[in-house]
């Protein structure tokens, strides 16, 4: 919508400077010619440089890939956690365990994610791929961390599927790319951002599609550790919490 009202602002710009360039003069002729040249001399072509193509795809869809993780790995994560607490094992050893294994299963996801889907679509990939895999990597522990911590409180797996499946979608504007942040409520950003995603987005598109470095995602970088370290442990009480009370019963 932006682009469409800078392009018709601009041509009614050009237009209005044509006629008062002209001042009755034909609008073909060389006078007219002479004096858009002397006010612009050069024509300028702009090129994007990390939209190449000009559309939608190149910033919306790698946003939507984390969009994508986030949720199933939250669900599947949620899902399994009661089982594993019924199981037995130590609380601490168990939530770091199930991390590692998330992290391990969802490896190849984001290989598919971030370097081979990418190329496919031909968008512009100018990360460094150890920058882009360790921020990712938190990403997927803070997720698999968060759907533990809720998951351990859960009376049936099937519950996290209805609740957590619900949360992708509001996501989806309080990241930002598909909505602008000026527009979003503050409450509704502060919410969002309690979402591994939320940073995730922002760090990974610089890293991948801008050619940024961990440096200049250094805010999204000590978020997702942030959000790691305080859901691993919730989670660690939650499941203490939960084997304690099965203990007792």
């Amino acid at each position: 919508m932006f682009r469409s009202t800078a392009s018709g602002v601009a041509t009614a710009i050009g237009a209005l400077t044509s006629e008062l360039v002209s001042r009755g003069a034909r609008s073909d002729g060389s006078l007219v010619k002479a004096k858009l040249a002397s006010a612009s001399p050069a024509d300028v072509l702009l090129q994007p440089i990390f939209n190449p193509v000009g559309g939608y795809a190149s910033y919306i869809v790698p946003a939507a890939f984390m969009l994508i993780l986030q949720p199933t790995l939250l669900i599947g994560a949620a899902m399994l956690t009661g089982t594993a607490l019924a199981s037995g094992g130590g609380a601490f050893a168990g939530v770091l365990g199930r991390g590692v294994a998330h992290l391990t299963i969802y490896l190849p996801v984001l290989v598919l994610y971030l370097i081979v889907l990418p190329r496919i679509y031909g968008f512009s990939t100018l990360g460094h791929l150890p920058q882009l895999f360790a921020l990712a990597t938190v990403f997927l522990l803070a997720t698999s961390f968060l759907g533990q911590a809720i998951g351990a409180w859960f009376t049936r797996p099937e519950n996290a599927t209805l609740l957590l499946l619900a949360t992708s979608l509001p996501q989806f504007f309080t990241a930002g790319f598909a909505w602008p942040r000026e527009a979003i409520p503050e409450a509704a950003r502060a919410l969002g951002q309690l979402f591994p995603a939320d940073h995730a987005i922002d760090g990974l598109v610089r890293i991948n599609q801008l050619g940024a470095g961990i440096r200049d995602v250094a805010h999204d970088w000590l978020g997702l550790w942030c959000l790691a370290l305080v859901y691993f442990a919730l989670a660690v009480i939650s499941a203490f919490a939960i084997r304690r009370r099965h203990a007792q019963s």
